[in-house]
């Protein structure tokens, strides 16, 4: 964290002294504006401009909150308090978003998905999710797990997303995963080639030039995700 210089604080003086707004003085300091904010503090000042915002700033501002953005963010983006931003939050905006999340994760929305419809990042909504003691892992995950190693085996992304009822933001992080890789796969369709034809894991692993463990831990892999699938069949 950078210290605060003479040289800063005079310019600093000089700035507030001018009328600027800290979001002005921190862009010709090359800090950030909440750096700004915290030298003025630090040292006395008050910008004239930060006790009265201008409208079209505090418009901007509130669309900023409406959108979702922390109030920290916003805080740093407006070059304003946190006070400020405080000050201009809903109340009954941000309860209905909370509210509207917690419902859905807690009827089971993936928590990104959730997120995203109440207008919140994911980190407030796995904040506000833990605070009223929801889980977003558990069942969630393992029907991750499941749909990666389906697509591993095969299983187009769309089957996946149908069969595991995925939504299009877990598919997409799916699908960016290293697991999923062209070569990846077609080192797996060899070593499922060769053990289809008969030979053991050893002797397949050393065909392909692969560890035996990779070979053992992706045949076992295979078999597990064949009994789920025989499973939700024998289900439906």
């Amino acid at each position: 964290m950078r210290k605060i210089q003479d040289d800063d604080l005079g310019r600093l003086a000089e700035g507030i002294a001018a009328g600027l707004s800290c979001r002005e003085i921190a862009a010709r300091l090359g800090v950030s504006a909440a750096t700004a904010i915290r030298w003025t503090k630090r040292c006395g000042l008050v910008s004239q401009r930060s006790r009265r915002l201008a409208p079209e700033t505090r418009a901007a501002l509130r669309r900023a909150l409406n959108d979702g953005a922390a109030p920290a963010e916003a805080a740093a983006r407006f070059g304003v308090s946190p006070r400020t931003v405080a000050r201009l939050c809903d109340p009954g905006e941000a309860e209905a978003r909370r509210r509207r999340l917690l419902d859905e994760v807690g009827a089971g929305a993936p928590l990104d998905e959730a997120a995203g419809r109440a207008g919140v990042s994911p980190v407030t909504a796995g904040r506000w999710a833990r605070r009223a003691g929801l889980t977003t892992s558990g069942r969630r995950r393992d029907d991750e797990a499941e749909a990666l190693a389906a697509m591993e085996n095969g299983m187009s992304a769309a089957e996946a997303a149908a069969t595991f009822a995925l939504g299009p933001a877990i598919l997409a992080r799916l699908v960016r995963r290293a697991r999923l890789s062209p070569q990846r796969l077609q080192r797996r369709e060899a070593l499922f080639a060769a053990l289809d034809s008969g030979l053991s894991c050893r002797k397949a692993a050393a065909a392909l030039n692969m560890p035996v463990a990779t070979a053992i831990r992706w045949a076992r892999q295979r078999r597990t995700q064949r009994a789920g699938e025989n499973d939700r069949v024998a289900d439906s």
